[in-house]
């Protein structure tokens, strides 16, 4: 979720943007023209599995496109990453697409990602704090964190941040310590077995690693709980608005091409060969690969509901994630394909 330009700032022409240095070439196959499209996505992040499987299974071909990816650059945003990379298609989360857009930057949510916060709380294995996977419920498992420390991936006051806060004032916690850890399993771990730590934030891999590994236990997937997590939009591909007029078959095939490629996913007669591209890609363990195969892409979706967006723009303006105005809402940044 931390994965959240100045030509995009300035709103100035899409070639500057890379939206016109897409290339038609020939297909390998024989087939139709393909165009180049360059898409900026950080590096081992799970959110990419799709994008690489529409490529190895033929779907982005047929779709007419040529992918290229760029890494994103890890001290800027993601819509200034869009055009510091020249890239055409990239992720953020829905907090860095509001303040971007609040910023300048001309850009659209045009394909869903990830529709809910993939967070998880993790513990120490000797933790007596309750789990929902021991029958516990989301709200007493919250309840529980009262006069705790917690550690949390992103620094105290940033949005993410304001979010799990919402979610554990909302539940009725009192008394506890918010403290930045980052996103390392190990640093997690650690903290966790020695006790400065009585809880901790974890998103995929991090998530897996820890489970599999057993160095770590969890005691909630916070999507299963509180509205701020189940109720709130993830992430999504934005483009600039200019990038997406001029290729609006590019928009609509890019997309369709990872709904095939979830579908491919979650077929479990693909198993071996997509548990292989997660492990290439992100440099995990084959038991960890399998983990996250069969739980993480739940949460994916191609589809935009402007309803739930709408709902979380909203909440993110009360929350000061977002400033009161320009309004950000569905008719400012979203253009589904």
């Amino acid at each position: 979720m931390a994965a959240l330009g100045m030509c995009l700032l300035t709103t100035v022409a899409a070639s500057a943007c890379g939206g016109s240095s897409n290339t038609a070439t020939s297909s390998s196959s024989g087939g139709a023209p393909t165009t180049t499209v360059q898409v900026m996505m950080y590096p081992g992040q799970t959110y990419r599995l799709p994008v690489l499987i529409a490529d190895q299974q033929g779907y982005l071909a047929k779709a007419g496109i040529k992918l290229t990816t760029v890494p994103q650059p890890a001290n800027i945003t993601g819509t200034q990453g869009l055009t510091a990379t020249k890239s055409d298609i990239g992720i953020v989360a829905t907090g860095t697409l509001g303040q971007g857009f609040q910023a300048g930057a001309d850009v659209r949510l045009f394909c869903g990602g990830i529709k809910v916060l993939q967070t998880s709380l993790m513990v120490a294995n000797d933790s007596k704090l309750p789990a929902t996977d021991s029958g516990s419920s989301p709200q007493d498992v919250l309840k529980s964190l009262s006069g705790k420390k917690i550690g949390i991936q992103t620094p105290v006051g940033s949005g993410l941040a304001l979010v799990f806060q919402s979610a554990l004032d909302n539940a009725g916690v009192t008394g506890y310590t918010l403290v930045n850890v980052g996103t390392s399993e190990t640093v997690v771990a650690a903290a966790l077995k020695n006790g400065s730590l009585d809880a901790a934030q974890a998103n995929p891999t991090a998530t897996e690693q820890l489970l599999t590994t057993k160095t770590a236990k969890r005691i909630i997937y916070m999507p299963d709980g509180p509205p701020e997590y189940k109720n709130y939009y993830g992430s999504g591909w934005i483009a600039s608005a200019a990038w997406l007029k001029a290729n609006p078959k590019l928009a609509a095939g890019f997309c369709s091409s990872l709904n095939q490629a979830l579908s491919y996913i979650g077929d479990n007669a693909n198993a071996s060969n997509v548990n292989s591209v997660l492990q290439k890609d992100t440099g995990i363990t084959a038991d960890v690969a399998d983990l996250v195969r069969k739980t993480d892409f739940r949460d994916f979706d191609t589809k935009l509901d402007t309803a739930t967006l709408d709902a979380t723009f909203q909440a993110y303006t009360k929350l000061g994630i977002f400033k009161p105005t320009p309004v950000v809402d569905s008719k400012s940044v979203v253009e589904p394909f």
